[in-house]
């Protein structure tokens, strides 16, 4: 038996039981409105980053094929004797690579423990495609350092 205006799934329930299911329905619908929301937007975002453009003269979010100027470029350290540590300290780090580098800049970082920065150095490669960054003044102990690494750009 169905009075009229009643729904048919709550007829034989109480009204306090027919509320509680109304009640239900809408903290879903907090839940779910939100979350879509969220979803939309983060998918309108990502397509905005992907209209980004990258060559090989700027940086720039995305992603792009850049030609190289080398297979691969070298970095080591020279040392001097120091006074002051007592002991050798990093003088140079020369880097050498191809003359197609000539005029890229460059970027050498000295590491020690914890691959921590101990000492940059930047500039501009040579016409020969090489440079011989001064770290002398840092006063680096040879010591400390664990580790060298080189990073050209251009």
């Amino acid at each position: 038996m169905c009075f009229s205006g009643q729904d048919p799934e709550t007829r034989n329930m109480g009204s306090h039981a027919a509320s509680s299911r109304n009640r239900r329905g809408r903290h879903i619908a907090r839940f779910v409105v939100p979350a879509v929301a969220g979803v939309v937007v983060f998918g309108a975002v990502t397509a905005f980053a992907a209209t980004l453009s990258v060559n090989g003269k700027t940086l720039g979010s995305g992603n792009a094929s850049v030609s190289s100027c080398n297979s691969g470029a070298t970095v080591t350290y020279t040392t001097a004797y120091s006074a002051t540590l007592p002991g050798y300290k990093v003088a140079t780090a020369p880097v050498t690579t191809a003359a197609a580098c000539n005029g890229f800049a460059y970027k050498v970082t000295l590491t020690g423990a914890s691959n921590a920065s101990l000492a940059e150095v930047t500039g501009t490669l040579d016409a020969s495609g090489n440079a011989t960054p001064d770290f002398s003044a840092s006063n680096i102990s040879a010591a400390n350092v664990t580790g060298v690494s080189v990073v050209i750009t251009g």
